[in-house]
């Protein structure tokens, strides 16, 4: 069977440089057939780089589907708030569909989606692409395997980085929620969905705390303006001054996120850029609302209880997790792979012992006669040659989920094609789960309450 046809709506970050990258390298997979993007430098770029006919190419999502149908799966990854249009279309059209997330940005968008999808039967995935990354498979593959006996606890942490957080909720697309989507939703709607698949229950209520602390015009620097580059005073002891982020510390040229705030990547263009748009904004003057820092607690119908905390004060920018269980527990840290199951007998049970290549390290032992830890890889180890402080990000690539969803949510189309059974990459049922959760816990976040939930 020949590759499939896939229309991209949105060919910024992740519709270009995620999903249509990935049919750049994969031809034989997958071929981009059409385009709307309403940035022309963009959707020029994006048409001559999968040799798009004139004809394919769009400055908008209605265009593209005003005509009949144009290929075997549309991808959206449009801005949060335009998703509910081209959803509702697509599946009407009947496009097997691909949705970037946040799914949707408002329950009441929610709602309507998922009605129109229920209703068509339609094929819908949702990138939810930790899923498939090897260190994540890895930690299902241990909790449904019984290496720390019955579940009781899961900590998710994601440490969004001090610079990622100014880059994309202070000064860029994301910084008022009013005008996108609540933090939680726009950034950790990943955790939110790892959790519930971890758990693989419903969640029955919600708890959540945090706010906006630190980046307001209260912290400013005294005689700081509204950009840095109109000479701040405090250049050299501000951690967000711009121009030292984007023009000296983010030495790349061709990835995110310098390809956000300019096409001209060179110190010169990156400079002019910073000097009249949104990245060279002062963190302390911008428009933002989004909260800094946010810890949500999640109870589960069986008594598993789930932590997720997200934040901007971090030098890291990656995740990790601790899943505590009634015979020993499980760490991990998502950038270098890295995953130490510690059991509270001599050694694992026998299911994992057999599942993987597990090795004995005596040094990390705790020093008591019945316990024993085991490590593994179960993804890529850090590269020893980029920047920690800076440069090196799980997201490059989401630690290889990006291409894990693409692989598969394109595989799926062809064994539909092919009149086989297809299984989506990751449902609605999915997505509503973990949306769900995340407007639950704005409302008690904003309320002060827990929130129930009805399942």
């Amino acid at each position: 069977m020949g590759a499939v046809t896939l229309s991209v709506i949105g060919a910024g970050h992740r519709g270009a440089d995620a999903y249509g990258d990935y049919c750049l390298r994969f031809p034989d997979r997958a071929s981009v057939v059409a385009v709307a993007e309403p940035d022309p430098v963009r959707r020029r770029q994006f048409a001559r780089q999968h040799g798009i006919a004139a004809e394919n190419q769009f400055t908008s999502w209605e265009e593209l589907l005003a005509r009949p149908r144009l290929s075997d799966g549309l991808v959206i990854a449009t801005p949060d708030r335009l998703r509910a249009g081209p959803v509702v279309t697509g599946v009407r059209q009947g496009y097997a569909l691909l949705v970037e997330k946040p799914f949707a940005p408002t329950e009441e968008q929610l709602d309507a989606m998922a009605s129109a999808i229920t209703e068509t039967g339609a094929f819908v995935g949702v990138a939810h692409v930790l899923r498939y990354t090897k260190f994540y498979g890895a930690v299902k593959r241990l909790i449904d395997d019984g290496a720390i006996g019955r579940l009781v606890h899961i900590d998710q942490t994601e440490d969004i980085g001090y610079w990622h957080f100014a880059h994309s909720y202070v000064r860029g697309n994301w910084a008022r929620a009013e005008d996108s989507t609540p933090m939680l939703l726009a950034k950790s709607c990943h955790d939110l969905d790892l959790l519930t698949w971890l758990i693989d229950e419903p969640a029955v209520s919600v708890s959540s705390s945090g706010s906006l602390t630190h980046f307001t015009a209260d912290h400013a620097p005294d005689g700081a303006p509204e950009r840095c580059t109109d000479g701040c005073p405090a250049a050299g002891t501000c951690p967000f001054y711009a121009p030292r982020l984007y023009i000296e510390r983010l030495r790349s040229h061709d990835t995110w996120p310098v390809t956000a705030i300019t096409s001209d990547t060179s110190p010169q263009g990156r400079l002019s850029a910073l000097k009249t748009g949104p990245y060279g904004r002062c963190v302390y003057r911008s428009d933002n609302t989004q909260v800094d820092h946010q810890v949500v607690t999640i109870s589960f119908g069986s008594g598993v209880l789930a932590t997720l905390r997200v934040g901007a004060f971090t030098a890291s920018n990656t995740r990790t997790i601790r899943v505590l269980g009634s015979h020993g527990e499980i760490s991990g840290r998502l950038d270098t792979g890295e995953i130490e199951v510690r059991t509270f007998l001599p050694a694992p049970g026998q299911g994992v012992h057999e599942w993987s290549r597990w090795d004995r390290d005596a040094e990390g032992r705790s020093g008591l006669p019945d316990d024993a830890t085991w490590r593994i890889l179960a993804g890529p180890a850090t590269d020893p040659d980029r920047d920690e402080s800076l440069g090196h990000r799980e997201s490059d690539g989401h630690a290889g989920g990006d291409d894990g969803l693409m692989h598969e949510f394109v595989e799926q189309l062809r064994r539909r094609q092919a009149g086989e059974t297809a299984k989506l990459p990751t449902h609605l049922r999915d997505a509503e789960r973990s949306h769900r959760i995340a407007f639950a816990a704005e409302r008690s976040r904003h309320s002060g309450q827990t929130v129930e939930l009805t399942t």
